[in-house]
């Protein structure tokens, strides 16, 4: 039972460090990603979906 328990504080600890992670980043103006896109041809890897879907209408059109 000590397992599951430290396990879950584990996940509880990074859960709060990356949630401020991002608040701090947004205090000091910078864009976190929330995920990364990669093209399935080329595999570029993109921060912004935006990005990505230009890279799909201008590359591989």
């Amino acid at each position: 039972m000590s397992s599951a328990i430290r396990r879950t504080w584990r996940s509880l600890v990074q859960i709060y460090n990356l949630l401020c992670a991002r608040d701090d980043a947004a205090a000091r103006g910078f864009t976190v990603p929330s995920g990364v896109w990669a093209c399935e041809r080329c595999h570029e890897p993109h921060l912004e979906l935006a990005t990505y879907t230009y890279h799909l209408r201008t590359d591989h059109a």
